[in-house]
């Protein structure tokens, strides 16, 4: 369970689309998290259209995260768990009935836990087998994709489980925390290769191995993948674009330091034109 308060991040929303020269533009700026101005907010995840789920810890309990759910056109929010113990890091689950969070259970171990969209039951662990699960993707209805975290300066470890064979198979070793499901059973997601190179790469289920696709920024981990294919990711206040057989390196498409924003982490995308940013 966490224990202590986590830092402030708040939570922007952008519609955005395409230049002629394929520039990705963002417009109609929107701050989601005024409801929580002194908590934690962040880890966004589309669940379909309109609706974004998001990670929340307040200033009045320090002992746990939660997941909420922000109707976006109707400008509400509802509380999606409300446990004695901690939830974040929620994923729409293929077959559009339920969603998967990691749950930090009551003696501490993290879980993969599934949820039914429809609040009919009160979920149940995916891997009742497999601890240490930090952050997930589903690469299809029967395949996750699983950052396991590493303790005592062991590296974290991204692995595969299959929900029947319910059994660990390696993928790479030292990750960072994004993982992106792509069309085609792949995965996308960044090895630290040294301090200062750290790689964005794609894992083919079909072919069970990884392709270098490019660098990441220095120091950035965290990204998001259009539905054209293009990649987004942001350091310092300024968002970046790379797309696969067009740039040859990351272009910087905006900079948000006239919104206030100091830093940029966590993005997401939905399939309707939609830009949600973690900043601090």
């Amino acid at each position: 369970m966490i224990a202590q308060q986590l830092d402030h991040h708040d939570i922007l929303l952008f519609s955005y689309d395409f230049a002629v020269d394929s520039t990705l533009r963002l417009s109609a700026p929107r701050f989601l998290t005024a409801f929580n101005p002194r908590g934690y907010n962040n880890q966004p995840a589309f669940m379909g259209p309109g609706e974004l789920y998001i990670t929340v810890q307040t200033p009045s309990d320090t002992t746990q995260t939660e997941i909420y759910s922000l109707n976006l056109p109707l400008a509400t929010r509802s509380r999606i768990t409300a446990t004695s113990t901690a939830e974040y890091s929620a994923q729409a689950m293929p077959g559009g009935r339920r969603f998967s969070a990691i749950r930090v259970e009551a003696d501490g171990v993290q879980r993969l836990w599934s949820f039914p969209l429809d609040r009919s039951d009160n979920g149940l662990p995916e891997f009742p087998d497999i601890e240490g699960v930090g952050y997930h993707a589903w690469v299809n209805d029967t395949l996750v994709a699983l950052f396991i975290v590493g303790e005592n300066g062991i590296p974290h470890v991204l692995y595969t489980a299959g929900v029947q064979s319910q059994k660990l198979q390696r993928v790479a070793g030292n990750i960072g925390r994004s993982l992106q499901t792509l069309p085609g059973n792949r995965l996308a997601y960044v090895q630290k290769i040294t301090e200062q190179t750290w790689q964005l790469k794609i894992w083919d289920l079909k072919k069970r191995d990884s392709a270098i696709l490019t660098k990441m920024p220095t120091g950035v981990e965290d990204f998001a993948v259009l539905p054209d294919g293009t990649f987004v990711c942001g350091k310092g206040t300024k968002l970046y674009q790379f797309k696969p057989g067009r740039n040859n390196e990351w272009k910087e498409i905006a900079d948000l330091g006239n919104h206030r924003v100091r830093s940029i982490s966590r993005l997401a995308v939905s399939k309707d034109g939609k830009l949600a940013v973690v900043v601090q």
